[in-house]
């Protein structure tokens, strides 16, 4: 981090700034306002232990104990957080309290950051990865050197900082959480300051590994089961058959010709594709709403619960949807064609039904899904696309349902049902929402 020497104390933290690169890496996610005063009285690692643990949460937790710290007599400026996490996006997260702004900010560290000079020229960096304990006192000549080699230290010496302490707590995937503590007395900390600070540690990194388990946990389900889905897993919907019958909107997506692109293709390419044409599905239908249940193969299945909303409501937002989906797709495929590579088509069956939405599977390993003959004719919509020529197909039961403008396509044989089915689409010269355009 870098900051202009003549900032002053009171407006370090708001008008500190990292390098252009990183900034698009460390995003502040939240500023939290504090207890703004000293507290005093108690013991802080019981506290941490035992209230500090079961009432307060991140942010509000560490700056309770930062305010606790000063009630003690440690003489805290500014003190940070910071902890690894196991998500694809981001490294990391961390805290960051300012005595004099009465805040604690909140941001998440994305992976590409560990290459920015920014990190390399970090103080915490050799903490987070080696685990050693670091101290600089800003305010002597001997941290001259430590100075040159971390700006930011320069940047915390010139608005006043006069000793600044680092040190690690638990190791997780390979890297170490970290807490560093920044004080403006005259003369740094003193030594009863320091060994009060590594008293605290141990009951710190058990609360910080307890949460952070927590996090990682429900970030990873959220992952790969769904926004909504896991915190039900979580809550404790686990056991097997467990569920809820559920109308709902269902939404299956399929890419065209995707077994003969991927006898062609290199396999890394190949999965670019398809994260490609994931992306540009699963996000209209979250943005909708929706909920992505599964990746199958080259095939999406997504799900728009009615609930609270009306079936027009429910209908609507998976229409738009699907119309977005294709919009995306044709957007990509215009690079795609400048590169000459081959264009992506698919194929979307949309319909209106009631679903097993639930636990399915074997004892010890179940899928959290949608079932019932209304996923059954969602797919055989899809797979009908090809043959009628129409990127989006409907049902009649979704058809009844939406008040978008729908055509009918007549009656066509559905493999599977016993009776022929009426089937819609849009209408003829409808434009597909999104940046670019196509008849459906």
């Amino acid at each position: 981090m870098t900051e202009k020497p003549s900032t002053s104390r009171t407006d370090l933290g708001a008008n500190m700034r990292l390098s252009e690169q990183s900034e698009q890496l460390v995003a502040k996610v939240a500023e939290h306002e504090g207890v703004g005063h000293p507290i005093e009285g108690g013991d802080i690692f019981e506290w941490v232990l035992n209230d500090g643990r079961t009432r307060l949460r991140g942010p509000a937790l560490f700056d309770e104990l930062c305010w606790r710290m000063i009630g003690k007599g440690i003489p805290l400026w500014r003190a940070t957080f910071s902890t690894p996490t196991l998500h694809p996006q981001f490294l990391g997260y961390n805290y960051r309290w300012w005595r004099d702004r009465g805040i604690t900010e909140e941001y998440n560290v994305r992976r590409g950051v560990i290459e920015t000079q920014d990190y390399r020229e970090s103080p915490i960096r050799v903490v987070m990865e080696r685990g050693v304990l670091v101290r600089y006192r800003l305010a002597s000549p001997e941290a001259a050197d430590a100075i040159a080699t971390y700006p930011l230290l320069g940047t915390l010496r010139d608005a006043g900082a006069t000793d600044y302490f680092a040190c690690p707590l638990t190791s997780f995937n390979g890297r170490f959480q970290t807490t560093t503590w920044t004080t403006d007395q005259p003369g740094g900390f003193g030594d009863a300051d320091i060994a009060e600070i590594q008293r605290l540690m141990p009951a710190l990194a058990a609360v910080a590994d307890a949460r952070t388990m927590q996090r990682i946990a429900g970030t990873l389900l959220d992952i790969y089961l769904g926004r909504s889905i896991g915190p039900r897993v979580l809550d404790g919907e686990i056991i097997r058959g467990y569920g809820e019958r559920l109308r709902a909107v269902l939404m299956a997506t399929d890419l065209r010709g995707f077994t003969a692109l991927s006898d062609r293709m290199p396999g890394e390419e190949l999965i670019d594709l398809l994260d490609d044409y994931f992306e540009a599905v699963t996000q209209p239908v979250q943005s909708g709403g929706g909920e992505v249940l599964k990746f199958i193969g080259d095939g999406v299945l997504a799900i728009f619960a009615v609930g609270a909303r009306t079936e027009a409501e429910a209908t609507g937002a998976a229409l738009d949807a699907a119309q977005t989906s294709l919009g995306r797709l044709e957007d990509l495929n215009r690079g795609r064609i400048a590169a000459e590579q081959p264009p992506l088509r698919v194929g979307i069956g949309l319909h209106l039904g009631e679903v097993f939405y639930g636990n399915v599977g074997a004892t010890d390993r179940l899928d959290f899904t949608a079932i019932g003959p209304a996923v059954n004719l969602t797919s055989r919509l899809e797979g009908l696309t090809k043959r009628l020529g129409r990127s989006i197909l409907v049902s009649d039961d979704f058809a009844h349902a939406c008040d978008r403008p729908l055509a009918s396509l007549g009656f066509h044989p559905v493999r599977g049902f016993s009776e022929p089915a009426e089937i819609f689409g849009l209408p003829e010269g409808q434009l597909v929402t999104g940046s670019g355009s196509s008849r459906d």
